[in-house]
């Protein structure tokens, strides 16, 4: 990075940082707790959270009819249960915000007992992604969903990830489906992974994963995403601005595969 750039960035880590995490150890439940707290000050950021969990919405609309629980994996410091009241909510730390405790790679349901899994931002913190696959193949019954919001390969989440310096990074060369966890799960996380493997090595995937059919893969959010400040830094615009930044959002959003952040994958197995 130019050192012009270097600095900038620098700064506005330095000056826009929120001040709930400017101590905060992310691999912690405290974590959780205190993203919650930023989620509800902000009110761009939770338009973006609802944004994303509308994105759910159609499969379980399309899943009705089946019998089985509608699980969210990872669920931080979410409030999905405002959008679907009978989801079950999981994470693998215990904290009050959640009903039960699971590791994506080793869930305790039984085989094809689920109606849909739903990830929002946490396939990409898993340590084997093609473990959790097995476990989603298994656990889900035929016609059940796995539905995931996860990083776009995108030029803006491209740079913005090396300008800001977040504590996950971006790497979309890797050749496995793997993150290194020695430092953690949440500053182990390499973003590119589900651009990886649903895109780049879809061929892979289908050859791995047979009875796992990729229905759509959507790309949406910009400016909503990004002017929210996210988990870390404070919002970039005020909340009253709301509905201008999504009008922005909207006006862009046939061009959202490539200035887009995120990627919803919708995969059904069949």
């Amino acid at each position: 990075m130019p050192k012009t750039a270097s600095a900038i960035a620098k700064m506005l880590k330095r000056f826009w940082t929120h001040p709930l995490v400017r101590s905060l150890d992310v691999e912690t439940a405290d974590r959780i707790l205190v993203h919650r707290e930023l989620v509800e000050a902000k009110p761009i950021l939770k338009a973006n959270l609802r944004k994303w969990y509308a994105q759910l919405l159609p499969a379980v609309r399309e899943t009705a009819s089946l019998p089985g629980r509608m699980v969210e994996l990872g669920s931080g410091a979410g409030f999905l249960e405002e959008i679907i009241p009978d989801v079950v909510k999981t994470d693998v730390l215990k904290t009050p915000l959640v009903h039960e405790v699971q590791n994506a790679c080793s869930l305790t349901y039984s085989d094809n007992s689920l109606r849909i899994l739903f990830l929002v931002g946490v396939l990409h913190h898993l340590e084997n992604i093609e473990e959790f696959l097995k476990e989603a193949d298994r656990t889900l019954q035929p016609g059940g969903r796995l539905v995931m919001i996860e990083p776009h390969n995108s030029f803006p989440q491209r740079t913005l990830c090396r300008i800001l310096d977040h504590y996950e990074y971006f790497d979309d060369t890797v050749g496995s489906w793997r993150n290194k966890t020695e430092a953690g799960i949440m500053t182990s996380a390499n973003l590119a992974l589900p651009w990886v493997v649903f895109i780049r090595d879809r061929n892979v995937f289908e050859k791995k994963f047979p009875r796992l059919v990729i229905r759509k893969i959507s790309y949406h959010s910009l400016f909503l995403l990004l002017l929210s400040g996210g988990m870390s830094y404070r919002s970039f615009v005020p909340g009253f601005m709301l509905p201008l930044v999504q009008f922005a959002d909207w006006l862009l959003s046939p061009f959202m595969k490539y200035v887009g952040t995120v990627l919803t994958i919708d995969v059904e197995k069949q």
